[in-house]
């Protein structure tokens, strides 16, 4: 399967379109890159990639899918197990 995603560096927003044939994702990428060169919209990045599944996708890309997390964790996952790492050091250090 191939996915197109359509993600705003500033907004941290993604859009994602599978296609089963690269040709058509390719031509569907370039005709996107077009639309937002044309408009100014230079935070906006177009890439295609290939993977078994979006789930792949997500777990292998995962810096495309941030807003998504957030939304679903209410916070990034890293930083809510860094939290928990740090607070078992403090705990530890206070026995």
């Amino acid at each position: 399967m191939y996915y197109l995603i359509e993600h705003n560096r500033t907004s941290k927003q993604t859009q994602c379109t599978d296609y089963r044939d690269y040709s058509s994702a390719q031509i569907a990428g370039l005709e996107k890159e077009q639309q937002y060169f044309q408009n100014q919209r230079h935070e906006m990045e177009v890439v295609v990639f290939e993977a078994n599944s979006l789930d792949d996708l997500k777990r292998t890309h995962s810096r495309y899918f941030v807003a998504e997390q957030k939304n679903a964790t209410g916070g990034t996952g890293a930083l809510l197990a860094v939290g928990l790492v740090g607070l078992a050091v403090l705990l530890l250090k206070n026995k």
